[in-house]
C-alpha cells in the first residue's frame, strides 16, 4: 500500500523525561505503532527481579510463601539487565540460575529485640552486587516522608525474626508481572489544530476575545501586538 508507507517511519518527539516518568509524542504513524510500542514497554523490555526465595527462620505472621511474593514484586535497579544473562540460556551453571553471569544474591536478616514493632524494608535487603539493590525512594534533597523509606516487607513484633536468601534473576514482563519495568504505558490522540487566519481577520479584537474564551480549557491566547489569535503554547513563544 503505497499510502501506508509513512508507518513505517515514525518519528518521536520527547516532551517530559524523569527518572520515573517519561512523556513522548509518535508522529507520522497510526494507533498500531503506539499499541505496539506500549505492549514492547510493558513485555517485552527485559529488568531483574527476585525469582527464588529460601527461607531459614520466619517467625512473623505472614506465611514463606507470602512474603516470597512481597519481594518478587519489589523494584530492583536493573542497570546490568541488558548484560546479564537469562538463567534458562546460561551455560556457566547449566540453567540452574544461580551465577555471577545470571543472578545477583540477596540476605535480609531482622529480628525485633524491643517492645516498639520492626519494620523490614526493603533497605534491609543486603545485595551481593552494587549495581543491582532495590530502587531508592528518597527524593533528591535527601529527605525520607513516611512513604519514602523504603517498601514494607512485614511487621515484627518482640522475638520474631526473619532471615532468608534471595535470588533474583533476569526477566521480561511477558513471563511475570514482577519483571515488568512500568507501573502504566498509555496513549492517546493529540488534536492538530489550524487557525483559519483569513477569517480570523474578519473577526473584531472583542470577537477575537470571545474565541478564545469559549475555549473550556486554555487552548488559544491573543498576542498583544500583533492582537491575532495563536495557539496558547506558541503565542507564550511569541511573546
Amino acid at each position: 500500500m503505497e499510502g501506508a508507507s509513512y508507518q513505517r517511519f515514525p518519528r518521536v518527539k520527547i516532551r517530559e523525561l524523569k527518572d520515573d516518568y517519561a512523556k513522548f509524542e509518535l508522529h507520522d504513524t497510526d494507533a498500531s505503532m503506539a499499541n505496539a510500542l506500549r505492549r514492547v514497554m510493558i513485555a517485552e523490555v527485559p529488568t531483574i527481579a527476585i525469582d527464588l526465595v529460601e527461607i531459614e527462620v520466619n517467625s512473623s505472621v505472614l506465611n514463606d510463601e507470602f512474603i516470597a511474593h512481597r519481594l518478587g514484586l519489589i523494584p530492583l535497579t536493573s542497570q546490568r539487565a541488558m548484560s546479564m544473562r537469562f538463567s534458562r540460556d546460561c551455560d556457566a551453571c547449566d540453567g540452574d540460575g544461580q551465577c555471577e553471569f545470571c543472578s545477583v544474591e540477596f540476605h535480609l536478616r531482622a529480628k525485633c529485640i524491643s517492645d516498639q514493632t520492626l519494620d523490614v524494608t526493603s533497605k534491609d535487603l543486603y545485595s551481593s552486587d552494587h549495581t543491582v539493590v532495590p530502587v531508592d525512594f528518597t527524593d533528591s534533597a535527601g529527605y525520607e516522608s513516611s512513604e519514602q523509606r523504603g517498601i514494607i516487607i512485614v511487621k515484627l513484633r518482640r522475638g520474631q525474626e526473619l532471615r532468608l536468601r534471595a535470588i533474583a534473576r533476569k526477566g521480561i514482563g511477558k513471563d511475570h508481572a514482577k519483571w515488568s519495568p512500568a507501573a502504566t504505558v498509555t496513549f492517546m490522540y493529540e488534536p492538530e489544530i489550524h487557525i483559519n487566519e483569513d477569517m480570523m481577520d474578519t473577526l473584531t479584537l472583542e470577537e477575537k476575545q470571545s474565541f478564545v474564551d469559549s475555549s473550556p480549557t486554555r487552548v488559544f491566547d491573543i498576542d498583544p501586538n500583533t492582537q491575532q489569535v495563536l495557539l496558547f503554547s506558541t503565542s507564550l513563544i511569541s511573546i
